[in-house]
């Protein structure tokens, strides 16, 4: 294998790949996971990480990972950025940090995804969160920051994407918070940096109904997702699931919706109560395989000292157009940095989880 140096985000990510089972990421799917936390600073293991799995097919990853950007990670994401020649984030960073400018005043923090399983060498996707958000508790009618200024919003991703701003995407968002059901939010935004739909935003909205993702669906003219997605949501609504929905806006948006599903409590307690008909159900309608339903079901664990909190998030089911696609599963690890001090101690050093990780599975 490829050994990573000490220093990066990688020994974390190999103290959590140790406790993903084999079915749900396999040896060729961990080392581009390894190559794309290689290039990563190790202080973002300080805050949340996230991995996001298939239930069928290539036993492959993707990595999440949370900045902060006036924050300790956010001064070493920004020397990330300008390691690897990003000038839209680095821009974006250096004007966020110093307090002014539309992100420091309308966003909370972001999320980098990397599309290891595709392209360990791409562009990550840039999601931003809102202020002003209704994380507490649900509020009839949202006040975030993202609601109240949209053309703000797209004209933001443009400028991350390094794309002209698109009047369509505006236009559709616009009518998307027009027809959101009471109590719906905006609950992040993102540039799909790496993909051919890079100049239309991608929306996620929390806190839907099996009737409002019909509603929405249908205002927006994705009606075939709406008939393929609707279903599900119903069925699994019965089993007390919770419901967010990820689209593209903008004339060149992605016609594939995805229904974000999630279970019993927030990830972080490490729990796996509510999960297992969730995964009965993708599994009966072949959107997953039962080895890796199974293996899922074991993940969840709660943090203890010296060991993470790995939690279940969510799982995905894409519409493409009328035709659902296999589910994907988003786990998220809470105090991966503590797992590479206890690990390091007990291999010698960080290195060594990495290569243990990389070689020994």
């Amino acid at each position: 294998m490829r050994v990573v140096n000490d220093g990066s985000l990688a020994a974390a990510v190999a103290a959590i790949r140790l406790q993903i089972p084999l079915s749900l990421l396999d040896g060729a799917g961990e080392l581009p996971l390894l190559e794309v936390a290689g290039t990563l600073p190790p202080v973002l293991a300080r805050r949340p990480v996230g991995l996001e799995l298939r239930l069928a097919g290539p036993a492959r990853a993707d990595l999440f990972v949370g900045v902060t950007p006036r924050a300790p990670d956010g001064r070493a994401v920004l020397g990330w950025a300008r390691r690897a020649n990003a000038p839209p984030l680095v821009r974006a960073l250096e004007e966020w940090r110093s307090g002014v400018g539309w992100l420091a005043w309308n966003a909370k923090y972001l999320l980098l995804e990397f599309d290891a399983a595709r392209d360990a060498r791409a562009r990550p996707s840039i999601y931003l969160a809102p202020k002003c958000a209704a994380n507490d508790a649900p509020v009839e009618v949202s006040v975030n920051t993202f609601h109240t200024d949209p053309e703000g919003l797209v004209r933001t991703l443009a400028a991350l994407s390094d794309t002209p701003v698109d009047a369509t995407a505006v236009a559709e968002l616009e009518r998307m918070l027009v027809a959101l059901p009471s109590f719906a939010e905006i609950f992040a935004a993102g540039a799909m940096l790496s993909r051919a739909s890079v100049r239309s935003p991608r929306i996620a909205v929390r806190r839907l109904r099996p009737e409002g993702i019909a509603t929405l669906l249908t205002v927006l003219g994705r009606r075939r997702a709406a008939a393929a997605l609707v279903p599900l949501a119903r069925e699994l609504r019965d089993l007390g699931a919770r419901f967010i929905l990820d689209l593209d806006v903008g004339a060149a948006a992605s016609r594939c919706v995805g229904l974000e599903v999630h279970a019993g409590s927030y990830w972080t307690e490490g729990s796996a109560d509510g999960w297992a008909p969730v995964l009965d159900v993708l599994v009966a309608r072949g959107l997953a395989e039962r080895d890796r339903a199974t293996a899922t079901a074991t993940l969840p664990r709660p943090r203890r000292p010296r060991r993470p909190a790995l939690g279940i998030s969510h799982v995905k089911v894409t519409a493409d157009a009328a035709r659902l696609l296999p589910a994907k599963l988003y786990v998220g690890v809470d105090g991966a940095h503590e797992a590479v001090v206890a690990w390091s101690q007990a291999r010698g050093s960080e290195a060594a989880v990495v290569a243990e990780a990389g070689g020994a599975r």
